[in-house]
């Protein structure tokens, strides 16, 4: 365990307190088990390679926690230190007993507004039974859990597993023992959600991962710090939200009759910078609206089959060549406006536009 009463009854955590005085009241068995309080002594410690943490003589203690990993004991401080950062007004600890679910949780946390979450950090197999009783005596005490799995379990298919991912429609996976601590966001998406990232230009998510009846498995892989706890017991990571924001918006670009520059600036801001979108993406656009046959007649400037280009269809396309010098003037080269290229979306009319500079960078 990692959380002991000291001598004044305060919680004591085996990471946060000096080791030199855990070792004394250890030495004056003035440790006490937070659950059965009966004496329990520090164990580990940098010295003999081994977590710190407080333990009984083995079998007294019917709630005691002592076989657990390394992994585990970690993950519990590793997700307790994670969620002080992102909630330094909350109260966060370890390993409470709570008498309403009649649970220890393995962190727990109490919001100002008197809000409680319950995290639970799951290294080892679990029924499916024994879940759905865990999770439903939280709830019924008015407690949202959430529950993290150890990576150790990342690819593997267990009832309990997707029974969260059924309840919460996301899961994370985490590896403590790695520094920084690694995380695994994985969540279920439909096929037409891998068909419209697969016609955007946005680099989607690891399209892998086991998820059950529901699905595709997008995972997102970083460390924990990128991850988010939202007080609904959600998770949020800024690269799944830019994607939710980049999929509604290609929704609506494939279903639009016309172009709209509006649509098309919102897309780009989730792909480029703005100097690329100002000076060349939307000057494009209205390239192509102004003369959009020049892609059709033209033949990249070598004109149709038996007729040459006329001298005003040459003007045009001399224009077009004086428009690429001016870009290469701004830091624009031929070669770095192909890097662009895929960020236009192969989707509804605005496809044409790839085309399109396509042609403009053979003219070059």
């Amino acid at each position: 365990m990692l959380v002991a009463y000291g001598p004044e009854g305060q919680p004591v955590v085996a990471e946060e307190a000096s080791l030199e005085q855990l070792l004394r009241w250890s030495h004056e068995q003035q440790l006490r088990c937070p659950n059965c309080r009966g004496v329990v002594h520090v164990r580990g410690g940098p010295s003999k390679r081994m977590q710190l943490h407080f333990a009984h003589m083995r079998g007294e203690c019917a709630w005691s926690t002592e076989g657990e990993s390394v992994r585990h004991m970690l993950g519990k401080l590793t997700l307790a230190q994670w969620l002080r950062a992102q909630f330094p007004q909350a109260t966060v600890t370890l390993e409470e007993r709570l008498a309403g679910p009649n649970r220890i949780a393995d962190v727990f946390m109490r919001h100002p507004d008197g809000r409680r979450q319950a995290i639970e950090f799951q290294c080892a197999p679990l029924e499916l039974d024994e879940w759905q009783m865990r999770h439903a005596a939280y709830r019924a005490a008015e407690i949202i859990d959430t529950w993290i799995i150890g990576s150790n379990r990342l690819e593997k298919q267990e009832a309990f597993i997707e029974a969260i991912l059924s309840f919460a429609r996301e899961i994370v996976f985490l590896d403590p023992l790695l520094t920084p601590a690694r995380a695994w966001l994985r969540w279920p998406v439909t096929r037409e959600t891998v068909r419209m990232w697969q016609n955007g230009a946005q680099q989607p998510p690891a399209l892998s991962g086991w998820v059950g009846r529901l699905g595709f498995g997008a995972t997102i892989v970083g460390d924990l710090d990128r991850l988010r706890l939202t007080t609904r017991g959600t998770f949020s990571h800024a690269e799944r939200t830019a994607l939710a924001e980049s999929q509604q918006i290609l929704r609506k670009m494939e279903h639009a009759s016309t172009l709209d520059p509006a649509l098309f600036e919102a897309y780009l801001a989730t792909q480029l910078d703005e100097e690329a979108i100002r000076t060349v993406m939307l000057p494009l656009l209205r390239a192509y609206l102004r003369d959009p046959d020049l892609l059709r007649r033209y033949n990249y400037g070598r004109g149709q089959w038996g007729r040459p280009v006329s001298p005003a269809d040459q003007q045009r396309i001399e224009r077009a060549r004086a428009w690429l010098r001016t870009l290469d003037a701004q830091g624009f080269s031929p070669e770095r406006l192909r890097e662009l290229l895929p960020a236009i979306p192969l989707t509804g009319p605005y496809a044409a536009l790839a085309g399109y500079l396509e042609m403009l960078l053979a003219l070059a």
